[in-house]
């Protein structure tokens, strides 16, 4: 489910459009007055990271709030910065994103957070991001987080789903990625065909896709 992700993808558009009409969007970009200006603008919580390293670069105003930070550029934070502002149970949002730019997909990463406020409380957010700027080569350089706090009822990130998996549906799913028919998974655990149906429609309406290639990408970047 995307929905509540769609004004957060908007913004995005907006912020690299503008990047873009102001010549930003390059490697030294972030470190131009005019880029941390024009982030500032936006009403949402803005992380800029750099991805290669998996470190942030700098934040918004809005976001400098949120944490109580002195300083809107982030210099010499690298991975600590993550540990020490998510939330242990949301540490799953990590292995997803540098799985999500190191093997470049396309579109948006929807993720949920849960992240440690100036108050010293933990605050459900979502965010998606979205590189912006790619390296010589081509790969994704710098990425930028859109945020903002979440509805009560805000969509529940993929490893939430996963989560909610048995060990069985694990199973099943495994031996269906690993190319066994189904058939062949009934066959293997000594259950009917009919049972192995069963798992795996609510393996898929617990993960909330519909197609074998939406298992093969979740199994691919979660190895569940």
């Amino acid at each position: 489910m995307t929905e509540p992700f769609l004004p957060l993808q908007k913004e995005l558009e907006v912020i690299q459009q503008s990047l873009a009409a102001r010549a930003l969007l390059t490697v030294d970009g972030p470190k131009r007055p005019e880029f941390m200006q024009l982030i500032n603008r936006s009403g949402y919580l803005i992380t800029v990271h750099d991805v290669e390293f998996y470190r942030p670069v700098c934040i918004n105003n809005g976001m400098k709030l949120f944490y109580g930070f002195e300083q809107n550029v982030l210099q010499g934070m690298g991975h600590f910065y993550y540990l020490k502002t998510i939330h242990v149970s949301t540490y799953s949002t990590l292995v997803e994103s540098i799985a999500f730019f190191r093997k470049d997909r396309p579109g948006y990463l929807n993720l949920k957070y849960k992240l440690l406020d100036h108050r010293g409380e933990w605050v459900t957010t979502i965010g998606a991001s979205r590189a912006i700027i790619r390296d010589e080569r081509g790969k994704p350089k710098i990425a930028i987080t859109v945020m903002e706090r979440a509805a009560p009822d805000a969509v529940a990130s993929k490893s939430e789903h996963i989560a909610l998996l048995t060990a069985r549906e694990r199973e099943i799913l495994g031996l269906l990625c690993a190319g066994f028919s189904k058939t062949e998974i009934a066959d293997k655990l000594f259950i009917s065909l009919n049972t192995v149906s069963t798992h795996i429609k609510n393996s898929y309406r617990k993960l909330g896709i519909g197609k074998f290639s939406e298992l093969v990408l979740l199994r691919d970047q979660f190895n569940f």
